[in-house]
């Protein structure tokens, strides 16, 4: 049998990948979709909590304008509405024995601001449907093969294009397009040897990236009504740097008020493999904690922590303008890290951006879509009225 030509190859089943997949959807079901795990989503999964289903680990969408472009390229794939409503709660601190709003970091912000910056908007948009749905939704609108457990091990090319990749080490897949919304740093590795540079490889292998560190807690009895994003650092400054958090709002249940917490920060992925250093860092956030509400960490219910690899740290890496990489140009670099914009909305955007690139506009594809359906159903009506 002659091998499978797939009309798109997505590396990567995050956000970012699946949304990609979801929107050409509409176009074809000739499409594969690769992710290492054994489910698609990547982070943004459903957490069953004693509290009841929440995110996996801090999520939150800042108010501004990309923002609402990018919750609207969700709301068109998805068929429904995502954001609900802007609400305007300042960040606040711990300062002095008592709580303050949040003003900034002065002159000495953490090695990972631009990251930790994102969570400390005025402004928030709230959410009819939270990300650990979106995943689901996605899902039900991608029609072609999802591959899990598939490590993609090399791109190989002809000429300036990439003509299939090799998978786990030895299976092979082909298609006429790739789009790489997996880990930048991994390029270093995937990339064929003249695609880029020494000296660009060197950049991607070598480069700072940042791995998110969560700690969600279940608390055995109500700790503050403020539901507001928190910022805590202490009184001295250290290499572990600050942490980001909020309460979700308590809960009944079985008779007992329960209420939970989401605490995140950044430590450099080249150190994530050390368990000393992970372990400070825990140490940090659950002191931060206790020094701003001192018996939130009494009688606790259930810890869980939760690690993003490589979450941030583009690798420097040189794109064309419709963002694929100069010297193959059927190979579009979908990862949420090149986009300036960072979590959920970086990742939404970046792929509007390669569904624009590949020559689609999200809006046409509905209408396709939509006149598919209809005329789906009107053939239905003169089979049965044949009958």
């Amino acid at each position: 049998m002659a091998q499978h030509i797939y009309d798109y190859a997505i590396i990567g089943s995050g956000l970012t990948g699946l949304s990609i997949a979801a929107a050409l959807s509409r176009e074809t079901s000739n499409i594969a979709l690769l992710d290492g795990a054994d489910v698609a989503g990547g982070a943004n999964r459903q957490i069953n909590f004693p509290t009841g289903p929440i995110n996996n680990g801090l999520r939150f969408v800042p108010d501004s304008v990309l923002s609402e472009k990018a919750l609207r390229f969700l709301e068109t794939l998805l068929d429904t509405k995502i954001a609900s409503d802007v609400s305007e709660e300042a960040p606040i601190t711990y300062e002095a024995g008592g709580f303050k709003t949040f003003l900034g970091f002065g002159e000495n912000p953490p090695a990972f601001y631009e990251e930790l910056n994102y969570f400390t908007s005025s402004k928030k948009i709230d959410l009819a449907v939270e990300p650990h749905q979106w995943t689901p939704l996605l899902l039900q609108k991608f029609k072609g093969d999802f591959l899990p457990r598939s490590y993609v091990t090399k791109f190989h090319q002809e000429g300036e294009k990439v003509t299939h990749l090799t998978i786990n080490g030895s299976k092979t897949l082909y298609a006429h397009n790739f789009i790489f919304a997996g880990t930048v740093k991994d390029l270093a590795l995937l990339l064929p040897e003249d695609a880029i540079s020494i000296r660009a490889r060197s950049k991607l292998s070598k480069n700072t990236y940042w791995t998110a560190l969560c700690l969600d807690i279940c608390h055995s009895k109500a700790v503050t009504d403020a539901t507001t994003m928190h910022v805590l650092n202490g009184t001295t400054q250290d290499e572990i740097g600050p942490c980001t958090g909020r309460f979700l709002p308590a809960v009944e249940v079985e008779g007992q008020t329960l209420q939970a917490s989401q605490w995140m920060t950044f430590i450099e992925s080249e150190l994530t493999e050390d368990s000393e250093v992970v372990g400070l860092t825990l140490k940090k956030i659950k002191r931060q904690i206790k020094r701003a509400y001192p018996e939130a960490l009494n009688d606790i219910k259930l810890e869980r922590i939760f690690v993003a690899p490589i979450v941030a740290g583009n690798g420097d890496i040189k794109l064309s303008a419709n963002m694929t990489v100069p010297s193959l140009e059927n190979l579009w670099i979908a990862s949420a890290t090149v986009n300036e914009q960072k979590n959920l909305v970086g990742s939404l955007l970046q792929a509007e951006m390669i569904v624009a690139s590949l020559g689609f506009k999200v809006d046409d594809l509905h209408t396709n879509q939509v006149a598919e359906d209809v005329s789906a159903d009107h053939g239905s009506e003169l089979e049965e009225a044949s009958m």
